[in-house]
């Protein structure tokens, strides 16, 4: 896109996706940081959000384009190859979902990239319902992962009826994704507000100071993985000049 855009100022590059909102949004703000037009995911944001009202960006969208930002910096950030334990998920105080709106019965799932790799639903009389007075939700994964990481909770209800009649159902708490090769080689923990988690139900459902915490652990040793990742070949242009000079910024214009 860069190199298209700049050998000619009449070139046009035409970007969309499914709903024309969130990924190609995405794309773009990428692009803005790419340019070195900004070096922080806020203003390329706060453009995109000028330009296309109600594109909806998530709070993960934003944690991606920060990478962005670290991968662009002056002295650029390489991520590393470690994988990640997840040792348990921590949930306080704990979400109002079932029918007294008193606690939830929670289960999670880890993803990696768009592939479910753990979960820890049961059968419904085997999964513990959480209530207020237990104070927090707490679920051992002991799952290792590496490059992105989806860890979703969803609570999970039976409809009335006998136990032959009953179906099964669920709702998301709660959504979080991040990418292993950005966490410090030093972290332990990893904390979540609610305003940095995704697909979050209405407001009342979570009481105040509500947050998420993973007990983690990153291996000592680097695992090989089996596609090059797509910063490589552009770091290693990049670290051998601590401050580089700033790319010149194709024309850019943005269409509703």
């Amino acid at each position: 896109m860069y190199n298209w855009l700049l050998q000619n100022p009449k070139n046009v590059c035409v970007v969309h996706c499914l709903d024309g909102r969130a990924a190609s949004s995405i794309l773009v703000g990428a692009m803005f940081i790419f340019c070195n037009l900004y070096s922080t995911p806020g203003p390329a944001i706060r453009l995109l959000y000028a330009k296309r009202p109600g594109i909806g960006l998530s709070p993960s969208h934003r944690r991606y384009l920060g990478y962005m930002c670290d991968l662009l910096a002056d002295k650029p950030y390489r991520p590393h190859f470690k994988p990640l334990t997840i040792k348990s998920i921590t949930v306080s105080p704990i979400p109002f979902f079932n029918k007294q709106r008193n606690g939830c019965r929670p289960y999670c799932d880890v993803l990696i990239g768009e592939t479910k790799i753990y979960s820890t639903c049961t059968d419904f009389e085997r999964m513990k319902e959480y209530r207020v007075q237990d104070g927090k939700i707490f679920i051992p994964l002991n799952i290792t992962v590496q490059g992105d990481v989806v860890v979703s909770m969803y609570h999970l209800r039976s409809t009335i009826g006998s136990r032959l009649q009953a179906k099964v159902t669920n709702t998301q708490i709660f959504q979080l994704q991040f990418h292993t090769g950005f966490i410090p080689l030093d972290t332990t923990v990893l904390k979540f507000t609610k305003p940095e988690l995704d697909a979050c139900d209405v407001p009342e459902k979570y009481p105040q100071l509500f947050q998420v915490t993973l007990d983690v652990e990153l291996q000592p040793h680097d695992k090989v993985i089996d596609l090059t990742p797509p910063w490589e070949h552009y770091l290693d242009l990049r670290l051998p000049s601590q401050h580089h000079a700033a790319l010149p910024p194709p024309p850019l214009r943005l269409q509703p």
